[in-house]
């Protein structure tokens, strides 16, 4: 078990989150997404969907559509323009199609915000699931 509690399965680590990428372990909490998402986290979880040994690559894909959907939706221009510039440096470094598309997808929503759509870009999204 690499959560003591749930409390703490809330507020992760880098390292615990990395420890769970990696393992077996079913996914600590419902709706966990929310929890490890975070500008520090998003380019930990960019390595983990490039990365053929990561174990749960389809939850930190969904991750990422959950993360950029909840920024665009937000209207908060910092953090719209700081979701830019990260997708942009994630750009550089994509390996995967599944990353590239999500890179593509977000400059997108961020260009077209009114066609948000909860069902590609919530928990659960289509473009992942």
């Amino acid at each position: 078990m690499i959560f003591k509690d749930l409390q703490h399965a809330w507020n992760p680590s880098p390292e615990e989150i990395r420890a769970w990428a990696y393992s077996n372990e079913k996914i600590p909490e419902q709706d966990w997404e929310l929890a490890v998402n975070s500008f520090e986290n998003i380019p930990m979880i960019c390595t983990f969907i490039d990365d053929e040994k990561c174990t749960h690559t389809s939850f930190f894909l969904s991750s990422l559509y959950v993360f950029t959907g909840d920024i665009v939706r937000s209207g908060i221009t910092e953090d719209i323009v700081s979701l830019y510039e990260l997708v942009d440096h994630v750009t550089k470094t994509a390996k995967s199609e599944q990353l590239k598309n999500w890179v593509e997808r977000s400059k997108h929503l961020i260009k077209h915000p009114k066609e948000y759509d909860y069902d590609y870009w919530g928990l659960g999204s289509k473009y992942v699931y």
